[in-house]
């Protein structure tokens, strides 16, 4: 089943909140429903420690969701 990981982040100076897709089943093979409910809030905080825009602590994960197949993110939320 294809998954995509989608994160909600906002920053903090204003409410200016943005869908962002993490990673998805064609990214990761061994991604699975399971694997992104369970584990998903780990995987986010290494992702966005990594991330060029979102690492600094003027961005926040609001929240995240795993999507049974292909999604589409939203610019602005």
């Amino acid at each position: 089943m294809f998954v995509t990981i989608v994160a909600v982040l906002c920053h903090l100076s204003g409410h200016d909140c943005t869908e962002v897709v993490v990673s998805n089943s064609n990214l990761d093979a061994s991604l699975n429903l399971q694997n992104c409910l369970i584990g998903g809030q780990a995987g986010l905080a290494q992702w966005k420690n990594a991330h060029p825009i979102y690492r600094s602590d003027d961005w926040r994960i609001a929240r995240f969701k795993c999507v049974a197949g292909q999604y589409v993110a939203k610019a602005k939320i």
